[in-house]
Order: structure tokens, then sequence, then C-alpha cells
């Protein structure tokens, strides 16, 4: 695509929170945006087949919260108005095999269902004049040109007892499907080789039961986030909130360990073996909706389609139909969104210096942004007994940065307990995409966490430096911890810099 058409078509596969987002940022360059979704899309914000997930609770970490604001203004109001529970309102129990304590959440959030915030989402796309929906139809084919070298658009199949199928021409088709896309198998059909994905086979689980909450423990309801202890087996769990007075209660585990158990009673005795020891009590006075429901996923998988010889023009993929994450982690709707940004800025910047090889380089900005969360997932992930990472090249640093997690968790959680939330509130920025690894990792805080306190988390980590001149320690790092060149925009640095002072919540 050398150059953006005035009148232009775009088609979007898929109508999930990847797909919406998208198809926003292409309605700004294309005069017709067109999203076809398989699924019946519903009139209200319920559950629907194609998203499995929607049952399990999801989030938006800031920084797709920052850039959700900046296509959908003031969508945080929207789901207020819908029932989201004001989540800025509650305070935040963490815990950790070091203490627990609590904080207040960053300002102008909600707590909704994945039905919500995708329902919430989808309105106001509705409400864009170029856009369109193609409902209860799947993609069925790419349709390339007589050299296979452009894709001039999809063939779609209706759905319902006539199947009827029909071509939807297009000048850039975008492939938003999540984890059921079919982009490989058709790029092989037409001829292209397609390159092994990276994967971790995380064998990951989840349960979920859902509650009423009553009326007299409003005022005394807090979120609990736990974290887990992977080497002693020991899940991860998260009481949450979301509309219409509605609690959730989650536990997680992955690799080896036995999946939480979807059965009422064990499900129970587990909650009491996490971290944090209210759970379970708090669990005990809420009114059960339902029993606990389970959702199992073996791997997750990040495509280099950037790496082919041959990208055909008029195609690109995005969201988990190019990198997947572990969910428990909340990645994926925020990786998507900053996907949506960048296949943004990359329109923007064709527009006004049009160059060749358009798709190519906005695969390789993409996978540039989805680097640090893959990496940090990744990272934690390898923690659980039988997590095994494949690729072309072994992940960088997972050793290293698990024991400088584990003492600089040791001591944030310290300075938590005594009311100084810095050195979390750096962690969790950079867990949220917005503070760069580099701005965590580095010499300055890695002196900080030496100081010969004698623990056996401090003599892990200098076992894995290898390295006892401080002089040399930005050095080491740099040669243990990718670099993650240009994941980080100016914009977002900048904003990282005003962050790393103070960290937005806390207070």
């Amino acid at each position: 695509m050398a150059e953006l058409k005035a009148k232009g078509k775009a088609v979007v596969i898929g109508a999930g929170i990847a797909g919406l987002v998208t198809a926003r940022v292409l309605s700004d360059y294309f005069e017709a945006v067109v999203i076809v979704e398989r699924d019946e899309l519903p009139a209200d914000p319920v559950m629907r087949s194609g998203v499995p997930q929607a049952y399990h609770p999801h989030r938006i970490l800031p920084r797709g919260h920052i850039i959700l604001e900046r296509y959908f203004p003031g969508y945080i109001d929207d789901l207020l108005k819908m029932g989201a529970d004001p989540s800025d309102e509650d305070s935040v129990e963490l815990a950790n095999s070091y203490g627990s304590f609590r904080i207040q959440p960053p300002k102008n959030t909600a707590s909704c269902s994945r039905a919500l915030l995708e329902w919430g989402i989808r309105q106001r796309v509705q409400q864009v004049e170029n856009v369109r929906f193609v409902s209860n139809t799947e993609a069925t084919e790419l349709i390339a040109s007589d050299n296979q070298k452009t894709i001039t658009g999809i063939y779609i199949r209706e759905r319902n007892e006539q199947k009827t199928v029909s071509a939807v021409t297009a000048d850039l088709v975008v492939d938003t499907a999540g984890r059921s896309s079919k982009a490989a198998k058709w790029l092989e059909s037409l001829g292209y080789s397609v390159p092994e994905p990276e994967l971790l086979k995380v064998s990951l689980g989840y349960s979920t039961r859902y509650y009423k909450i009553p009326e007299h423990l409003n005022k005394e309801w807090h979120s609990i986030l736990s974290d887990p202890h992977p080497e002693k087996g020991i899940y991860s769990s998260y009481l949450f909130r979301i509309e219409n007075n509605v609690a959730g209660s989650l536990l997680f585990s992955a690799g080896d360990e036995p999946y939480p158990s979807t059965d009422i009673e064990a499900y129970q005795k587990e909650l009491k073996t996490v971290a944090a020891a209210g759970v379970a009590e708090l669990t005990s006075k809420l009114e059960p909706i339902q029993g606990p429901r389970g959702y199992r996923v073996q791997e997750s998988v990040r495509q280099h389609y950037e790496q082919m010889e041959d990208w055909p023009e008029g195609l690109l993929v995005l969201g988990d139909a190019f990198c997947s994450f572990d969910p428990i982690y909340g990645q994926g709707m925020t990786v998507a969104a900053i996907e949506a940004e960048t296949l943004g800025d990359c329109l923007k910047e064709q527009r006004s210096n049009p160059q060749p090889q358009f798709e190519r380089r906005v695969l390789e900005r993409m996978q540039q942004a989805v680097e640090p969360a893959w990496w940090i997932s990744s990272v934690s992930d390898l923690r659980w007994k039988g997590v095994e990472h494949t690729g072309a090249e072994a992940l960088k640093g997972v050793a290293f940065a698990h024991k400088y997690i584990d003492l600089y968790t040791k001591k944030a959680t310290k300075l938590a307990i005594e009311k100084d939330f810095s050195m979390y509130g750096a962690m969790f920025m950079m867990n949220s995409l917005v503070l760069p690894p580099n701005e965590f990792f580095n010499a300055k805080i890695l002196t900080m966490l030496l100081d010969d306190d004698g623990s056996y988390e401090e003599q892990q980590l200098r076992a894995q430096l290898a390295e006892s001149d401080p002089q040399r320690f930005q050095a080491r790092i740099e040669e243990l911890i990718p670099s993650f060149n240009g994941a980080y925009d100016k914009v977002l640095r900048n904003l990282s810099a005003v962050l790393h002072g103070g960290t937005g919540f806390g207070s």
C-alpha cells in the first residue's frame, strides 16, 4: 500500500476489543471500514460464544486506558453509567509471600465484565459514520492478485441456513480474529513460507466464581490480589468487583501444577491456601450466583510475520492473532490498543510521506511494541515448573530477572507496609507497560537493592549477577536484559519520567 487512497476501504476481521479499536483508528484514514464478525453481536452487554474467556476477569492497564481515552474520550463515564464499579473508590489489598498491604488504585477507573467493556466500546464504534458491521458472518479466505503479491479483500460466508458466500474487496485487510486466526494457513495456501512462531507452553488454568455482594458488605468491601508462589505450588488469586454489585473470585495456576478446581467444595478449600488470608473469609460472606467455571490455555503464541522474505501488500495481523499472552496479567487488550495506535501512527506517516513496504514496516513496529509485554509475562510464567519457551532464540535474562524481582518485591513490600509506595509503584508501572523495563532494571536500582542485608534473596541475585564491581553493573545488566529499542516512544518516555517520581496511586 504505497499510497493511501482518499476513498479506500479497509476490512477488519473480528469485532473484539482489538478489532473495535483498530476499526476506530482506520476510520480516520479510509472512507469506509467494514468489521466482519462470526458471532451474532448481542444487543445487550452479555457474553458471546466467540469470546470464551469473557466469563473471567478482564482489565485495561494504565497504558491501554490512555489509548482508549484518546480514541473514545469519556468511555469510563459511559461504563459507570451502565453500572460498572468505580474502582477508584475501593481500596485494593496486595499480598505476596513477604506480606500484604492496601493501596488506592489509579483515579478515573472502572471495574466491569469483559462483556460490558466490549459492548460499551462497540456502542462508540457504531456511532462512527464510516464504520459498518457485518455479523454472523465468517471470513473464509483471502482474495489475492494474480501474482499473489497483494491482498485485495476476503471471501465471507454467512452463518445461517443459506451459508451464502460473497467477496468483500478492500485496500487493506486487518486480521484481529484472536487465537482462532487463520492468517498463517491462508498465507501458506497462497504459497508464502511462514516462520515458526515463538511459543510459551504454559498450560495455564483459571477457575472463576461469581457472587452477589450483600448490601451490608458494600462499605467494607475491598479487592484482593494475591501473588502466586510457583515454587511452593501456591496459586494466584484475585477477588474483584464488576457491574451491578457482583463480585468474582479467581484462582490461577500454570505448568505442571493441577488446574484450580471447578468443584465448589474443593475450590473453597483452595482459596484458603493463597497468600492473602482474607480471600476465603470474604467470599464466605458473599452470596454465590453459581459454581466455579474453568478456562484452559495450552500455549501463548508470538508470530514473527515480520521475518518473512515476502509479505503481501494490503494485509496486516493484530491483537492475539499476532501475539497472544497469558491472560492473568491483563496485557492482551492493552497490547492490542498499543498495536492499533502504532498502526495509526504509521498510517499518518504514510499519508504525509508514502513509502514502499508499508505493511512490513507496521509489522516491525508492532513487534517492537509487543516485545516488553511478551518478555515480562513470559518471565513470570517461567517460574512455574513445566512451563517451556521455544523459539529461534532463547528468552534473555530470565534467571537474573527472577532474582532481581524477588529482592525488589521483598524491599518494596516492606516499604509499602510502612505506607511508602514508591518502589511498588515503579514495578506496577513497568508491568502496566508504561515504565520501560530499562528504567526498572538498571545500575542505580541494582545498587540500592544490594545493600548487604545478608538475605537469601540478595545472595541469589549476586550469584546471577556474577559481577562485584558497581562500575560494571550497568554494562552487566545490558548483557542480561533485552534492550526493548523502539518499544516506547518519546511521549511515553516523558510520561514515564513523571511517573518514576510518583506512582499515580497509593496515596
